[in-house]
């Protein structure tokens, strides 16, 4: 995910190429109720939307191009899956900040402090412990706060990199190992829908005791962002209002206490940019002003701040 050179302009001004011309053609076509698909403006920004400016426009919604702080939610239903029985097993109310650095035409570099809250999924009550199914035990759910910690963005990404614990947090251990981890990130090509410009963006991580050792732990992430044609079209617009929909499959965490039960986890859930704070779900900022009131006081400083 790198670009944003040839969005200096805005996505109006990039040229139309073969995808965008394609585009065109499919918005041309109505629906059997009589209308578009996709209105000629989304198809004539996604078709336009490669490279640089692909990137550029991820950044646009899931953060912002001018270095400032952003903010967003996510709520999900996370399950435990052994054997292809799907138990649920907790919502998840999470937040971040986060603020992205544009290392070159196609790399983005993001600082992000995450905190998330396990909570019942009938009644929304904070979790304190958890029965696991396959075991039947219960088990001590971990406060989750993690970062401050970079995390570059490109439309095509594969790299390595080295985690210690304390880079995560105190509770870090909880849910990585000290360990090298193989990250692949990636964003498809952006599609219309409507009056709107989706983009599918990918993350997979594999962590090693080291290199040459077996993986133990994964994370497959999957983040459909979706934002108004007509505001990407904003010329100098550093940021969106955008939406996502949010699927993730991950091994075991630590905390679980799984042992050598073999199945995962899997979420499925919905979230949004948000302009402040006070944007954010009520419970999700009730949460999180009794266990980490400091990352609402003050979130720059929170991202400046070793990690807690």
């Amino acid at each position: 995910m790198d670009r944003r050179g040839v969005l200096a302009g805005g996505v109006a001004a990039l040229g139309l190429g073969v995808g965008a011309a394609r585009g065109a053609v499919a918005a041309s076509v109505a629906t059997a109720s009589g209308q578009r698909f996709a209105t000629p403006q989304a198809t004539g920004i996604a078709g336009r939307l490669t490279g640089p400016a692909l990137l550029e426009a991820f950044v646009r919604m899931r953060g912002r191009t001018d270095g400032q702080p952003a903010y967003g939610w996510l709520r999900s239903q996370r399950s435990a899956v052994i054997d292809g029985d799907v138990t649920p097993l907790c919502g998840v109310v999470a937040g971040a900040v986060q603020r992205f650095e544009r290392l070159s035409e196609s790399v983005f570099e993001a600082t992000i402090l995450e905190v998330a809250h396990y909570t019942h999924p009938q009644t929304g009550e904070l979790l304190d412990t958890v029965a696991m199914p396959g075991t039947g035990r219960s088990v001590k759910v971990p406060a989750y706060r993690f970062g401050p910690v970079k995390a570059r963005f490109a439309v095509a990404l594969d790299e390595w990199e080295e985690f210690d614990t304390p880079q995560g947090g105190s509770n870090a251990a909880q849910f990585v190992p000290k360990s090298s981890v193989h990250l692949l990130r990636s964003i498809e090509r952006a599609e219309a829908v409507g009056d709107r410009v989706t983009l599918r963006a990918h993350e997979y991580g594999r962590v090693y005791p080291d290199r040459a050792r077996p993986p133990t732990i994964y994370y497959r992430e999957w983040m459909v962002w979706r934002a108004l044609a007509a505001d990407l079209a904003r010329a100098g617009a550093v940021s969106v209002p955008a939406d996502y929909a949010y699927t993730a499959l991950t091994s075991w965490r630590p905390w679980m206490q799984m042992g050598d039960i073999e199945g995962h986890t899997v979420d499925s859930g919905t979230g949004a940019k948000a302009p402040d704070w006070s944007d954010c779900p009520p419970d999700f900022l009730e949460m999180t002003r009794r266990r980490h009131p400091d990352v609402l006081d003050d979130p720059a400083r929170a991202l400046r701040l070793p990690p807690a």
